[in-house]
């Protein structure tokens, strides 16, 4: 069972000692919400075990699935540091064990402190970079491209061995179209497309992604030198990995 003290593994030392005598430990059924669009709280969660969803809901029900976070992530400092209702819906996908922090114990402990307040500037540039890569995707590619992106972005943070990496459980076609704009079908009809070609591979709820270096050459032909291929080159998957 994940413990309060789990903190210092996530947070600088400073900042963890200056909101652990606040925090408090909170245990969530899976598609329980912890976060609601537009509520007025401001509390800081640290997830300590299990994964949350991070999505934002049209006024027909679409659903826009913005990032999905497991253990040392944190949701709700931008309600804590600016003080504005909160910008997205956050719910448990699994059983979830967070640390509970008040906004404002958050907000003094990461000021007061200049090693804190660097990291939590270098946290919120690198969300920063992120969103800039998406709004790109999304701007400047087609569908089956997004795809393309998505499939390395979710390959990449699973960890890849060598030039494979399986997925599990891996995102429905559903919610791989709700990540990238698009619908089911095109998502269903790309993912053929790639296992015919022997770039991935599908089992029950595993995804395979086969050869991540050849897919990392689909997604450089069609965005360039994003952030996204960075990344992947520092995997060591990039030209001549193949």
């Amino acid at each position: 069972m994940a413990q309060l003290t789990d903190l210092g593994r996530y947070l600088p030392d400073t900042l963890t000692q200056a909101v652990l005598p606040h925090a408090r430990h909170v245990r969530l059924k899976p598609n329980q919400i912890v976060i609601g669009h537009q509520d007025d709280s401001s509390d800081v969660f640290v997830i300590l075990d299990g994964s949350l969803r991070v999505e934002l809901l049209s006024q027909n029900g679409r659903e826009i699935i913005l990032d999905d976070l497991g253990p040392g992530e944190i949701v709700g400092d931008f309600a804590a540091l600016d003080q504005q209702p909160r910008s997205a819906t956050v719910t448990a996908m699994t059983s979830a064990e967070l640390a509970r922090i008040p906004g404002n114990a958050f907000r003094q402990a990461a000021f007061a402190d200049p090693a804190s307040a660097e990291w939590l500037t270098l946290r919120l540039l690198k969300i920063l970079r992120s969103l800039n890569e998406r709004v790109f995707e999304l701007n400047a590619l087609a569908v089956r491209s997004r795809l393309h992106c998505e499939l390395l972005r979710l390959a990449l943070d699973t960890g890849v061995d060598g030039n494979e990496v399986t997925i599990s459980p891996s995102p429905t076609h559903a919610e791989l179209a709700s990540r990238i704009g698009t619908h089911r079908e095109a998502v269903t009809r790309e993912l053929s497309y790639l296992t015919e070609q022997r770039i991935t591979a599908t089992t029950g709820r595993k995804l395979t992604v086969c050869d991540v270096a050849r897919l990392a050459e689909i997604v450089r032909a069609a965005a360039g030198e994003v952030e996204l291929i960075q990344r992947a080159n520092r995997a060591g998957i990039g030209r001549g990995t193949a």
